[in-house]
C-alpha cells in the first residue's frame, strides 16, 4: 500500500515539473557534425515601448544556459566561429476566457452568464543556430515558457536550452 501511494506522489510530482515542449527544425544541406565553434549574438534591444519590459537578466540567463549547454558538447566559443547562434525572447499577449461552472436552463436553453476574461503573457523563446559564412539558419528551436521566479527561471531556461541541443546533438 505505501508503494502504491509514494508512487502516486511521484507521479504527481513528475507531471508538475515537465519541460516546455520544444519545437525543431533543421536544414538538410547541413552538416551539424562540421560545426565545432560558436559565437552568440545578442538581440538588438532598442528604446522603443514595445521593448521597455524586456527582462535583461533573462538574456544574460539565456546566454549564461547556451554557453554552459554547448561546452558539455564540447563546441567552443570563438572569435572566428563556425556558426553564429542569436537567440530572441518575446511576449504574445492573449485573452483567455473561462466560463463558470454553474448553468441553468431559463425558457428551454442554458444560459451561462458568468465569464471571465484575463490577460495572459505567454512568453516565447527562439534559438537559432546560423553557419558563420553562408549566415543561412540550419538549425531552429522555439518553445513557449511560463514565466517563473528569477531563481527557477535560470532552471527553466537551462532545461530549455538543454533540450533544444538534445535534439541538435541527436541529429
Amino acid at each position: 500500500m505505501k508503494k502504491i501511494i509514494l508512487g502516486i506522489i511521484f507521479l504527481v510530482i513528475t507531471s508538475c515539473t515537465s519541460l516546455p515542449k520544444v519545437y525543431t527544425d533543421y536544414d538538410q544541406n547541413y552538416n551539424r557534425s562540421n560545426y565545432k565553434t560558436y559565437k552568440i549574438e545578442q538581440p538588438e534591444i532598442d528604446a522603443s515601448p514595445s521593448q521597455l519590459s524586456l527582462n535583461p537578466i533573462l538574456l544574460q540567463r539565456i546566454e549564461r544556459a547556451i554557453h554552459t549547454s554547448l561546452e558539455k558538447r564540447g563546441i567552443k566559443e570563438s572569435p572566428e566561429p563556425d556558426m553564429v547562434i542569436r537567440y530572441f525572447i518575446g511576449t504574445q499577449r492573449e485573452i483567455d476566457r473561462s466560463y463558470d461552472s454553474f448553468g441553468y436552463y431559463r425558457r428551454g436553453y442554458m444560459v451561462n452568464s458568468d465569464v471571465r476574461h484575463r490577460r495572459v503573457d505567454r512568453d516565447v523563446l527562439s534559438i537559432r543556430f546560423h553557419d558563420s559564412i553562408t549566415d543561412e539558419v540550419f538549425w531552429y528551436a522555439f518553445s513557449r515558457y511560463n514565466r517563473l521566479s528569477s531563481e527557477q527561471d535560470q532552471v527553466s531556461i537551462n532545461s530549455f536550452v538543454e533540450s533544444t541541443l538534445e535534439e541538435f546533438s541527436a541529429n
